[in-house]
């Protein structure tokens, strides 16, 4: 707790305190709350007896919660809420995250959330950094030749991190595969910072499989009011990441800072074979 107290320095004696003083370094990372869709159905039991516990399509905000035991044992959990087949919003900011699944070995590695191709960022695997490089780098430690076309490919798969407006709060969602390239296009048709995005989708097939592609469109512009609420929030998410990298910037030897600050960020990525290629 820090007790109020009266100035009394010259704006040159503090200026000159706070070169000569040491400061701590670190920088406040925003842990928001989720939004995602369901791109494919998913059933519980067989036969005529299996019950649609998720419909493609439908969009859920994602809260974290809290829970205490009768010993004081804290306990956090993500807890999903459907709010239906579309939703409006407005896309603040996008960035961007490598991750890939071993169903062999049931390990699941990904990056931080990222800006650009050049930028140089840790891969993880249980929470320990593996790998280390740009985007193309570590693509390459993933390589594989595809049997069906001969080309050379890699397991890293590419996602987008959206920071959306909606009524009010602000949400992180994650998006993948086909969506990811939906919005990409999306992106370079408009300034989505500046438009009101209605949030949909639709059906695709290839072969066997079936799933639901996100769809964005822009609704309206959004009225000046509005703008005074993105820009607010767009500057506070900016100067966090701004923060974040001159931080690691910082750090001559900063590959275990960087491992413990984003270890929580990955252990909250899901795990194991509970992650469902379904959310998205």
């Amino acid at each position: 707790m820090t007790t109020e107290i009266q100035t009394t320095l010259s704006p040159e004696q503090r200026a000159l305190l706070g070169q000569l003083t040491p400061q701590e370094q670190g920088f406040t990372r925003i842990l928001l709350p989720r939004l995602g869709m369901y791109s494919q159905d998913k059933f519980e039991g067989k036969g005529k007896s299996a019950v649609l516990v998720k419909e493609a399509g439908m969009f859920y905000t994602e809260l974290e919660q809290s829970s205490t035991d009768t010993e004081g044992k804290v306990t956090k959990e993500w807890v999903k809420n459907e709010i239906g087949q579309t939703m409006e919003g407005i896309v603040l900011y996008h960035r961007k995250q490598l991750s890939y699944y071993d169903n062999a070995t049931e390990k699941y590695t990904s990056s931080p959330v990222y800006d650009t191709a050049e930028d140089v960022v840790p891969h993880f695997m249980d929470n320990k950094e593996v790998h280390r490089g740009t985007t193309a780098e570590l693509k390459a430690k993933y390589a594989y030749t595809d049997p069906d076309d001969g080309k050379v490919k890699s397991k890293l798969e590419d996602m987008r991190v959206l920071y959306l407006l909606k009524e009010g709060q602000v949400y992180q969602m994650t998006i993948r595969g086909s969506s990811m390239w939906a919005f990409s296009k999306y992106a370079k048709s408009c300034l989505v910072s500046s438009v009101l995005t209605k949030f949909n989708s639709e059906s695709k097939e290839n072969g066997s499989i079936a799933w639901n592609q996100m769809t964005f469109d822009a609704v309206r512009e959004i009225t000046p009011e509005e703008a005074s609420v993105v820009i607010e929030n767009l500057q506070k998410i900016t100067s966090s990441i701004a923060e974040e990298k001159a931080y690691f910037a910082s750090l001559a030897q900063g590959k275990q800072a960087m491992n413990n600050a984003v270890a929580e960020e990955h252990a909250a990525l899901p795990q194991g074979k509970g992650m469902d290629k379904e959310d998205f």
